[in-house]
C-alpha cells in the first residue's frame, strides 16, 4: 500500500515543521473553561449566592409564565421532568390563575400507554379569558366554579340571604351583624361560592423543590369590598411533586373584629377514559346531608345511606353506573396513617386519583357527578351548605369558624395519582 514512505499510525508533520494535534489545543481550552467556572463559583459563594447558582444550573424545568390570562394576571405553570420512564403515573404540570383567586386551572400527568393526560376539566388556556370575563354568567366570578378547581372562601358552597333591592346583593345575619354578599344571578336568593373567585393576587412567588416546584400567592383581601366584618389576608401555596399536589390555604384576620370563615375547593376531576359508568368512586362516609326537595337547601339533619346507591364507602369503591351523584358527605372516616381518602378509579387508564383532607377543620366532601358527564367533583370543605341559614343552631354547628383578630385558619388538601396494583386490576 502506498503511504508515501510513512509507517502505519505515523503523524504527518505540519507546515513549517511544527507538530500540532487536536489534543494539544483542546486540553488547555478545557482547563481554561474549568478555571473560569471555578472562579465564578468562588465569587458567587463569597457573595452568598452559591445556592442560587446551583438552582440556576440544575433546577429542573423552570416555572413557566404564560401570556396574560383571566383577571389581567399571568397564569403560572409549575412543571417537572418525568422520572419513572413509563413505569408509573406521575404529575408533570399544574397551572394556576392568580388573577382569579388561584384557581387550579389544570393538572396533567404522564400515564403509561396514554402520554400526558389532563386531570381537570377545563378549556384550553387561550380561551379562558373569554369565559372568565367578569360579565354576564361570570358576574362576581361565578364562572370560576364551572372549570378547573376554584378555591372557595370566606365560605364554601352556597349561602342564602335576603335581597338588597337594586344592588344585586344579599344579606344575612351573623352574631347580630349584617353580612353582605353577591347573588349568583338576578332575582336569586342564593350566593356565589365565596368572594375570592374573581380577585387578583397581590404577590406571586415560585420556588424549586427537589422533585418539583412550588408557588405561593398572597391576597390582601381586606374586608372584601366592605362585605365582611373584618379584613383578611389569604395565602395560597401549592407544591407539585411526582405523585402529589399539596394545596394549602391560610386565612389571617388582620382586622380589629372577629369574623366568620370557611374554606373549600371545587375541583372538576376528569375521568380520562370518558367511561363514567365503569369508573369507580370511593367516599369515606356513609352519612349525607338531608336536603329539602323544594328549596334545595339542607334541613340540618343527616341521613345514613349504607347499602344504598349513595354508598361508596367500599373497598375499591363502587361503580358510578348511570345514576347522578349530588350529595354532601359528612362524618368522614380517616384512612390508615392519613386523613379521609376519597378516590376516583379509571380502570381503562389503570389510574387512581385521590383527594385527601389533611386538616381537621375539613368536615365534609361535596360530591357532584352528572350522569352524562365524564367527571366527578370532590370538594373538601370546612363548612356545610347555607351555614347562616335557620336550619342550623348557629354557623359554628355548620362548620363556620370564628376568627379572632390576629388568628389564622389553615386548610390543607393533598391530591395524589397512582397506578392500580395488579390485584386491584384483576378485580375490575
Amino acid at each position: 500500500m502506498n503511504v508515501e514512505g510513512r509507517k502505519m499510525g505515523q503523524r504527518k508533520p505540519s507546515q513549517g515543521g511544527r507538530h500540532v494535534t487536536a489534543r494539544g489545543w483542546v486540553t488547555p481550552s478545557l482547563v481554561g473553561l474549568l478555571s473560569i467556572a471555578l472562579l465564578i463559583a468562588a465569587y458567587e459563594r463569597g457573595h452568598g449566592n452559591f445556592h442560587k447558582l446551583k438552582t440556576r444550573v440544575d433546577p429542573g424545568p423552570p416555572v413557566e409564565v404564560l401570556p396574560p390570562g383571566p383577571g389581567g394576571q399571568d397564569p403560572v405553570r409549575l412543571s417537572r421532568s418525568a422520572t419513572s420512564i413509563g413505569r408509573g403515573a406521575e404529575l408533570v404540570s399544574a397551572t394556576f390563575l392568580p388573577g382569579r383567586g388561584m384557581n387550579v386551572f389544570q393538572l396533567t400527568a404522564l400515564v403509561p400507554g396514554h402520554g400526558e393526560v389532563p386531570l381537570l376539566v377545563s378549556p384550553v388556556l387561550a380561551s379562558a379569558a373569554s369565559i372568565l370575563n367578569g360579565q354576564d354568567e361570570d358576574a362576581n366570578g361565578s364562572a370560576s366554579t364551572s372549570l378547573g378547581g376554584a378555591i372557595l372562601l370566606p365560605w364554601a358552597q352556597r349561602i342564602s340571604g335576603t335581597s338588597r333591592t337594586g344592588q344585586g346583593m344579599l344579606q344575612a345575619n351573623w352574631n347580630g351583624r349584617r353580612l353582605s354578599f353577591p347573588a349568583e344571578n338576578s332575582g336569586s336568593n342564593m350566593s356565589v361560592e365565596g368572594l375570592l373567585l374573581n380577585r387578583g393576587a397581590d404577590s406571586v412567588k415560585s420556588d424549586v423543590l427537589p422533585d418539583g416546584q412550588s408557588v405561593t400567592a398572597v391576597f390582601h383581601a381586606g374586608d372584601f369590598s366592605g362585605d365582611w366584618p373584618s379584613t383578611v389576608e389569604v395565602t395560597v401555596e401549592a407544591q407539585l411533586t411526582a405523585h402529589d399536589l399539596d394545596l394549602t390555604v391560610a386565612a389571617k384576620n388582620t382586622g380589629q373584629q372577629p369574623a366568620p370563615f370557611g374554606i373549600g375547593w371545587h375541583p372538576f376531576l376528569a375521568i380520562p377514559s370518558g367511561d363514567r359508568p365503569n369508573a369507580l368512586l370511593s367516599i369515606p362516609s356513609q352519612d349525607v346531608m338531608e336536603v329539602d326537595r323544594q328549596t334545595g337547601l339542607p334541613t340540618g339533619r343527616t341521613v345514613h345511606v349504607a347499602g344504598t346507591s349513595k354508598d361508596f364507602f367500599r373497598p375499591g369503591g363502587a361503580k358510578l353506573g348511570l345514576a347522578p351523584v349530588n350529595e354532601t358527605y359528612t362524618n368522614l372516616q380517616a384512612g390508615v396513617g392519613s386523613g379521609p381518602v376519597a378516590e376516583i378509579i379509571d380502570p381503562e387508564y389503570n389510574i387512581r386519583l385521590s383527594v385527601i383532607p389533611l386538616t381537621a377543620d375539613i368536615t365534609n366532601l361535596r360530591v357532584i357527578s352528572p350522569a352524562d358527564k365524564p367527571w366527578v367533583s370532590i370538594g373538601p370543605n370546612t363548612n356545610l351548605d347555607d351555614p347562616f341559614g335557620p336550619e342550623w343552631n348557629n354557623p359554628e354547628s355548620a362548620g363556620m369558624i370564628t376568627l379572632a383578630p390576629g388568628a389564622t385558619m389553615r386548610w390543607k388538601v393533598r391530591f395524589e395519582i397512582s397506578l392500580l396494583g395488579a390485584s386491584e386490576t384483576a378485580l375490575q
